[in-house]
């Protein structure tokens, strides 16, 4: 079943691109003038969205308000969202009136990734018959602002809905039945299939909250923009310039799924090094500081199906006492996959050394959790042979032992 048409059953219990038309130069007449009255207020002491982040400062964000027009042509109807980095933002391009979003970058953030991977793989983009090549999100333009305490990045991308981590939370906590995850896995892995032999890039950073619900139309995003005319988002005041709004959000319609978010991607095969992947998600390499390359997308995908699928997470990083380090980490991984091979202790002897002694014996600086196994931890299919079976073949300890994406899309669970 292909995926969004799986996801409209899934969800029933409950073009991609610029355009080509020659642009306008009359267009900021068709800016609207938005409500400035009619919301809820929230109090000045109560944290909302971005004010919730741990290390967050108001300073580095620039305060986007709704209504604002940006290069003369984006005009932001809505937030969509926000990160430790950045806030996006549903805007309309006047210029075509075309949805898109805009993703404004703290000003502390200084080098940005996305940009030149972008540019790297323009032309496979545009000219690959690679069917993955669609389920990579468009970068369509870039651009500075200049803000109140520094210059902010912006990226305009083509615009979406939420991601399958944010409908998951709020739809199917319990986990996606099992033929909407086949098909939101065989679409990552189309599009990792395209990064890894067409453009020669490591995303780094695969998980649900960078798979995102595309749209074929993005003029189905003008309900988000009525919405704020006939009921206003509820926002707090936190001064007379800066305002910090709830996000929209909408029940999810048919669209492709987009893979986002390239800010730590690498280009070339490597091998690289560096501190890589939100740390649940950390493959072995990453933890035991071994030079990594296009696998560790491959141990993505297994986390990545079995988070869409599972109500919990197969590896939390965490000891029994809620206490987060790599020895927890490990520990998990020795629980699931069974000891490491020697041979891969052995590609950083000194790292081996901080959990292994010298015979490759665990130090047990924590300890391995019982009924921490992959049939233990299944908890949803009635068959989970197949289901389990897909994830060894991304789930080992030795990079080069895991399938390839296109390997993987040949997978009798995603191919049956």
């Amino acid at each position: 079943m292909p995926l969004w048409t799986a996801i409209i059953t899934s969800l029933k219990s409950f073009s991609t691109g610029t355009t080509t038309s020659a642009p306008r130069t009359d267009y900021l007449q068709d800016a609207r003038v938005f409500p400035t009255s009619g919301f809820e207020s929230i109090q000045a002491d109560h944290p909302v969205e971005e004010e919730e982040l741990p290390d967050y400062q108001a300073h580095r964000f620039y305060p986007v308000r709704i209504g604002d027009i940006f290069e003369s042509r984006y005009q932001v109807v809505a937030k969509l969202g926000y990160g430790s980095s950045s806030t996006t933002w549903l805007s309309r391009d006047l210029a075509n009136n075309q949805y898109v979003a805009l993703k404004v970058y703290v000003h502390t953030s200084l080098y940005h990734r996305e940009v030149p991977v972008y540019e790297h793989m323009d032309h496979q983009l545009r000219t690959s018959p690679h069917q993955g090549r669609h389920n990579i999100r468009r970068l369509l333009h870039s651009f500075k602002l200049f803000g109140p305490s520094g210059t902010h990045t912006v990226l305009v991308f083509e615009a979406a809905q939420m991601s399958l981590r944010d409908m998951k939370l709020v739809f199917r906590q319990d986990g996606f039945d099992e033929e909407f995850v086949k098909g939101a896995v065989t679409e990552l892995l189309q599009a990792l299939d395209f990064l890894h032999t067409q453009a020669n890039i490591v995303h780094t950073d695969v998980h649900p909250g960078n798979m995102l619900l595309g749209t074929y139309n993005s003029q189905l995003l003008k309900t988000l923009e009525d919405k704020e005319f006939s009921s206003p988002v509820p926002r707090k005041q936190v001064s007379p310039t800066r305002t910090v709004y709830l996000s929209r959000l909408m029940r999810p319609t048919e669209g492709p799924m987009l893979l986002s978010d390239f800010g730590e991607a690498r280009i070339g095969q490597g091998p690289h090094g560096g501190d890589i992947m939100p740390l649940e998600y950390r493959a072995p390499e990453t933890l035991l500081c071994i030079g990594w390359s296009y696998p560790v997308d491959i141990w993505s995908v297994g986390l990545t199906a079995w988070d869409l699928l599972e109500p919990r997470k197969l590896f939390t990083a965490r000891d029994e006492d809620g206490d987060l380090y790599d020895a927890a980490h490990l520990a998990q991984l020795i629980a699931a996959l069974g000891p490491p091979p020697p041979n891969f202790l052995r590609r950083n002897p000194d790292r081996k050394g901080d959990f292994w002694d010298r015979d490759g014996k665990w130090l047990n600086l924590a300890p391995i959790p019982n009924r921490r196994t992959f049939e233990a931890l299944e908890s949803r299919l009635e068959d989970k042979s197949g289901f389990l079976r897909f994830i060894r073949k991304a789930l080992t300890w030795m990079p080069e032992d895991r399938a390839t994406a296109k390997e993987l899309l040949q997978d009798p669970w995603l191919a049956g």
